[in-house]
């Protein structure tokens, strides 16, 4: 079988260390926006509508650059990615983060790395070194320290158990493409997020959930991010780093952007406490967060949003 890229060097490009921060950058605001979304839409129809719109556009550049479509091994490695890295993982995510704080589900997240290292070596695409060894222990030891936490605060174990799955599925959605030929990052992102679409619109139509177009202007604005910074521009420039750099150093993405402040009993509470942030602040991850307040009326949105998904209780 042939690789996408069978060894990688550990140095990259400064070009391609550009387009690492920038997708850190862009990606940093996404658990928080997906909070605020929670607020008119059920996970999965949000994950459904953000993906379904990002495949369009992908397949419009799709027709205007006139790709074609790939076959055989080439069109292997995007239809896993989309099933793993998209479908499954943002499924399994975005139900977790329903009563996960995004300050602790960033933790949970930082396994990501350790993951990649170790699948990418059990199906022979990295070797496991000595740098990876070390950065997967602070993973581990991030890991133990979360769960004692949330275990503490009374958080769902359940919930918090989607979010180590989809961590599983995230790692190996990055090691499919590197198993299989590469094909232009469009055509890439494409074809997944197209599959992952149809696997979070099937999950949203099974768990029941309402599909209500949103009606608030900050739910646009969360939604808008999602789809433009980072589904469109944010992979893109992740597959253009996985390309060129290692999956295991790629995945580090993940600890960087989505690195969230040590959970608060405060910050905890706003999954249960119907604490609410104020609506005219949207704060993205790339902005301060702001402080959560007691919601005394309608006028505030629960970050839970306990009346929209039926899989809350």
């Amino acid at each position: 079988m042939k690789t996408r890229n069978p060894i990688t060097s550990t140095r990259p490009e400064p070009n391609v260390l550009i387009f690492f921060f920038i997708y850190i950058l862009l990606m940093s605001g996404a658990p928080v926006a997906m909070r605020i979304t929670y607020s008119e839409m059920g996970p999965f129809f949000m994950g459904f509508l953000r993906f379904g719109l990002g495949s369009l556009i992908f397949w419009i550049l799709v027709f205007f650059k006139r790709l074609q479509i790939p076959n055989g091994q080439a069109l292997i490695g995007p239809l896993l990615y989309g099933i793993f890295g998209i479908g499954i993982s943002f499924a399994l995510l975005a139900w977790g983060l329903v009563k996960t704080p995004t300050s602790l589900a960033a933790i949970f997240l930082a396994l990501v790395p350790m993951l990649t290292v170790i699948l990418s070596a059990l199906q022979r695409v990295e070797p496991i070194t000595s740098r990876s060894i070390f950065g997967s222990l602070f993973s581990i030891v991030g890991t133990i320290v979360a769960v004692g936490a949330a275990s503490s605060y009374g958080l769902s174990i359940i919930h918090i158990g989607a979010l180590i799955l989809g961590t599983v599925f995230l790692a190996q959605g990055s090691i499919a493409l590197k198993r299989y030929p590469p094909n232009p990052p469009i055509m890439t992102n494409a074809l997944a997020m197209s599959v992952g679409a149809i696997i979070l619109g099937i999950t949203s139509l099974v768990s029941g959930e309402s599909w209500a177009i949103p009606l608030q202007p900050r739910t646009w604005v969360a939604l808008s991010y999602l789809v433009f910074f980072v589904s469109i521009v944010g992979f893109l420039l992740y597959l253009k780093v996985l390309k060129n750099w290692t999956a295991s150093a790629t995945s580090y993405g993940f600890v960087v952007s989505l690195r969230g402040r040590p959970p608060k009993r405060d910050t905890i509470e706003t999954s249960h406490g119907g604490l609410c942030f104020p609506p005219s602040k949207l704060a993205l991850r790339v902005l301060p967060q702001p402080r959560p307040r007691a919601c005394p009326s309608s006028k505030c949105f629960d970050t839970y949003a306990l009346a929209v998904s039926p899989m809350a209780e």
